[in-house]
């Protein structure tokens, strides 16, 4: 994957919004969210060219990017624009109306080159493809709660978390708790922070099997074993 680093303050808006000032403010929320949350680096981790010039679901804007931030028992990969202002205005102001993040214990420590080649990352990474090419995901959670989707194995994710069909299955607006939903971008408008919680394929199965009920149970068996919302390759199975 062609990654590069780029500092955030040193990062520039792409040229369709250079001159909103929105988007610097709106940064600086998603920036003060991370930082209330953890440390979050000066670093972005973003694409040579963006993925939209070669074939990729466009976010709101051209720039593609995931922001790193570091808790003591954890390492959280953000995506960062997909809350950009729009454009073209031909969408929602706040572009897809959230971020998505993928929140890691097996990251503690690492650095960025080690993040940068992380099955965490090319997990987050599809994901943020399948919330750009339905054009946000904010709608379905509003309408179903908790939603659930199989992703493709991301390379070096232990085998244990890999389904029979080669998948691995996520559960998508799980609760995080004492942490605040989303944030406030000024003017009215908001960014939702949607965490992706990687589960076993037993989880996954028994989505399968009882559907939107069965999704709904293992929420709260997760909730309860106090899993959050972390990817712990290492924690046993709650079904």
């Amino acid at each position: 994957m062609a990654w590069f680093k780029r500092k955030k303050e040193e990062a520039q808006a792409p040229e369709e919004i250079e001159d909103d000032p929105r988007w610097e403010q709106w940064a600086d929320a998603r920036n003060g969210y991370w930082n209330g949350i953890g440390k979050l680096d000066a670093d972005v981790i973003a694409y040579l060219v963006s993925p939209e010039f070669m074939g990729a679901p466009p976010w709101p804007t051209t720039r593609q990017a995931y922001s790193v931030t570091r808790t003591d028992s954890t390492t959280i990969i953000a995506s960062d624009g997909m809350t950009d202002p729009d454009r073209d205005a031909s969408g929602p102001a706040n572009g897809f109306g959230g971020e998505v993040y993928l929140e890691s214990p097996g990251l503690v420590g690492a650095d960025f080159s080690a993040i940068q080649e992380s099955w965490e990352l090319d997990a987050l990474q599809n994901f943020a493809a399948n919330v750009a090419e339905l054009g946000g995901i904010t709608g379905h959670l509003d309408n179903y709660g908790v939603v659930s989707m199989e992703l493709p194995a991301p390379e070096g994710i232990p085998a244990q978390m890999v389904t029979p069909n080669g998948t691995v299955g996520v559960l998508i607006g799980l609760d995080a708790p004492g942490r605040a939903a989303g944030v406030d971008l000024g003017e009215g408008v908001s960014a939702r922070m949607i965490p992706v919680t990687v589960i076993t394929p037993a989880e996954t199965a028994y989505i399968v099997e009882g559907g939107a009920a069965a999704r709904g149970d293992l929420a709260e068996k997760l909730a309860a074993a106090g899993v959050g919302v972390s990817s712990d390759v290492n924690r046993q199975s709650v079904v």
